[in-house]
């Protein structure tokens, strides 16, 4: 059983996705809160496996909330509700820990599909908000920074083989293990086993890091 906590500040929206999860016999919701205050004393009681959060809601919002999560509880994974008028918020998101991001009018195989890849250490991304992320990235300014910190990103670049380096920029492109797999014509544990080292290489924690990380350093 997958424990999940919904976090919306919109009622109608938590018993939406309570009554489609419920279909489900490996998902059990432990809990629901309408912000991130919520959350927090939830989690105090119950652990959650995965965290469907909202964005915008009072007293503390989901970017904020997902930032002390991660900072907190490192192994929670977050999945990010999102609509499309909520762009700016998508790379805050993940620059603070998100595992995922899903539109709020996900079908129920979409959102099942997402915990599961989560707690898979996948990364979902539903095209419409992929091509938001790419937007959003393509329009970061590059920040000058020191010439040590350049040679050092450029050691862990050649730490890398070509195999993995391929990997990488497949993950850069928010495809997931089995869409890797099916490129690379290798197995789904097979490209796993390249990303784990990869993340490793690169002193990183996971997935959302390394797209961040990536684009940072133009892979």
């Amino acid at each position: 059983m997958i424990k999940v906590v919904i976090v919306d500040d919109q009622e109608i929206v938590r018993e939406g996705l309570k009554m489609i999860l419920s279909l489900h016999e490996e998902i059990e919701i432990i809990g629901e809160a309408s912000n991130g205050q919520e959350l927090l004393k939830i989690v105090e009681d119950q652990m959650p496996e995965v965290v469907l959060m909202d964005i915008r809601m009072p007293v503390m919002n989901g970017i904020e909330t997902t930032k002390i999560m991660k900072e907190k509880y490192p192994d929670v994974k977050i999945i990010i509700l999102t609509t499309f008028n909520e762009d700016e918020y998508i790379f805050e998101g993940l620059k603070n820990g998100a595992d995922s991001y899903i539109l709020k009018d996900s079908g129920s195989k979409e959102i099942l599909t997402a915990i599961k890849s989560v707690t898979q250490g996948e990364m979902l991304l539903n095209p419409k908000v992929t091509a938001k992320v790419v937007n959003a990235l393509n329009s970061l300014k590059p920040v000058s920074e020191p010439k040590n910190d350049d040679s050092e990103k450029e050691k862990l670049l050649e730490t890398l083989t070509p195999r993995e380096l391929e990997v990488a920029k497949h993950v850069l492109e928010g495809k997931s293990n089995k869409e890797i797999a099916q490129e690379l014509f290798v197995t789904e544990g097979t490209v796993k086993n390249y990303v784990s080292k990869i993340l490793e290489k690169l002193e990183l924690k996971s997935r959302t890091e390394l797209i961040v990380w990536g684009k940072n350093n133009k892979i």
